[in-house]
């Protein structure tokens, strides 16, 4: 029972939103299932689908109420079959709205104490030394090693920072010898380091140097280091630094998790639930946001529809093989190539038997249900692969260099290969001057069908639900 009347109210709360604002500035343009749709709402859906090229096809707004009647009677058909009250209905609409809702949520004043704690923590972290921009060149040794390896690793490092006192270039020998190989590639450049960031013995090399020097070849618990120092700066003021914090912070989604603190901090000061806090900020956000309020309503009457459409007329459709079969029969001229269409598989094969044989299998077809893979599987490749198959193909000339060399016979074409090993290459099917059946124009078909089944639904809305367009107020929109 409460959850019956959480979803009511729900749905009693998001409908008082979305009518809001019925006045002489802005009145009912048609009226759909007893809900009316105003001139403002109707206007929103139609620029902006006017803004996207081809969307409306320079329908007049004459023919685009006609479409956006059949729209909301769609709706008006979901919520009649209560979509509106499921559970997964209201989560992902929720979802969306309060997406749309976190920039009016954001805290300000929580980011920023977040943003000064970080920043507080690294200046005692720092304890006020310097931060140092350094590269290195880091030859490994292995805490294994035997003495003689060490050894031999110690010379070489000990040659490198001869080569450097001579005036090789750093960076150069760096992204040669370094076997550090997230710096090596970037002349052994590493992050900014600072108190506390890298191993003992390397941070107290690093802070023995000044810029443009570099130390002697030590050993770490990795290896032997040659460290050049680029820069020794301050840790720069709160200030300067805060745009940085923040975009990192933005990264991190620091705005959704202030929008949460918020909104937590408004339940415990009101009593009021999540979900009325949220009610009551898309209302107060609508006063002054018009767009917000169409943009909401859009993506919850294109849920609505997304489920009901889905249901009655694309996967309908889809699932109908006797009605594509039947739109095939009815529109066979329509469907008619004007050039022929090779159909079927290429076989590729380590050997001609292989090949052969699985030409003869094809012939005889796949069995319902199965992938060519599977089905290979089970009979040529049982052992080991010995074919691969591509396919089905219903290409015509040009669209595939394999098949126009063996299925049309254009040699000038080449014959391209899967793999080298698989170079036994030959083609099962056969080629078409036309479709057989729906399965060669299925997306055609699919498409014809669904548009039929949607002519039939949006007549059969049209008789179910009363409706009504005010054309006086319709002569208006975008004229006021």
């Amino acid at each position: 029972m409460k959850r019956l009347l959480s979803v009511f109210a729900f749905a009693t709360a998001f409908v008082f939103c979305a009518w809001g604002q019925q006045n002489a500035d802005n009145p009912v343009l048609m009226t759909v299932a007893g809900k009316p749709v105003t001139r403002a709402e109707f206007e929103y859906a139609y620029n902006k689908n006017n803004n996207i090229e081809g969307a409306v096809e320079n329908k007049t707004v004459e023919e685009y109420a006609e479409m956006f009647l059949n729209y909301k009677l769609k709706v008006a058909e979901a919520e009649s079959q209560r979509i509106d009250t499921l559970t997964s209905f209201i989560t992902e609409f929720r979802s969306y709205r309060d997406m749309q809702l976190t920039p009016h949520l954001v805290d300000q004043t929580y980011i920023d104490s977040i943003a000064r704690s970080l920043y507080d923590k690294q200046v005692e972290r720092i304890a006020g030394r310097d931060l140092i921009d350094c590269s290195h060149i880091l030859l490994l040794v292995k805490q294994t090693d035997s003495d003689d390896v060490k050894k031999r690793v110690e010379e070489r490092a000990d040659s490198i920072y001869n080569a450097l006192c001579g005036g090789a270039d750093f960076a150069t020998l760096a992204k040669t010898l370094s076997q550090d190989p997230g710096s090596a590639a970037r002349g052994g450049k590493l992050p900014t380091i600072y108190p506390g960031m890298t191993i003992k013995e390397f941070e107290d090399a690093a802070y023995a140097l000044q810029p443009n020097q570099f130390c002697r070849p030590f050993l770490s618990t990795i290896g032997y280091h040659i460290i050049l120092v680029h820069d020794r700066k301050q840790f720069e003021p709160y200030e300067t630094l805060y745009p940085i914090i923040i975009e990192n912070l933005k990264r991190q989604n620091i705005e959704e998790a202030s929008a949460k603190a918020k909104i937590e901090k408004m339940m415990a000061q009101t009593g009021k639930t999540r979900e009325e806090i949220l009610l009551n900020t898309l209302a107060e956000q609508e006063k002054n946001n018009p767009e917000l309020k169409y943009l909401v309503q859009e993506y919850y009457d294109g849920l609505l529809l997304y489920e009901v459409a889905n249901k009655r007329v694309w996967s309908a459709a889809e699932q109908d093989i006797n009605g594509l079969k039947q739109t095939f029969k009815k529109n066979k001229k329509k469907y008619r190539w004007e050039e022929p269409r090779y159909n079927g598989y290429i076989v590729y094969a380590k050997d001609d038997e292989s090949a052969v044989k699985t030409v003869k299998l094809l012939k005889k077809g796949v069995p319902e249900g199965k992938k060519v893979s599977e089905y290979l599987k089970e009979t040529i490749n049982k052992d080991s692969v010995v074919v691969i198959v591509t396919g089905p193909y219903l290409a015509k000339k040009g669209e595939n260099s394999t098949i126009d060399n063996l299925g049309f016979g254009d040699t000038s074409r080449e014959i391209k290969p899967v793999r080298k090993t698989f170079n036994h290459i030959m083609l099962t099917g056969r080629r078409q001057k036309q479709p057989k059946t729906y399965l060669d124009v299925k997306q055609q078909v699919l498409t014809d069908y669904q548009q039929e089944l949607e002519k039939i639904w949006v007549k059969e809305l049209r008789e179910k639900f009363p409706y009504s367009i005010n054309y006086d107020v319709l002569k208006t929109v975008n004229k006021h």
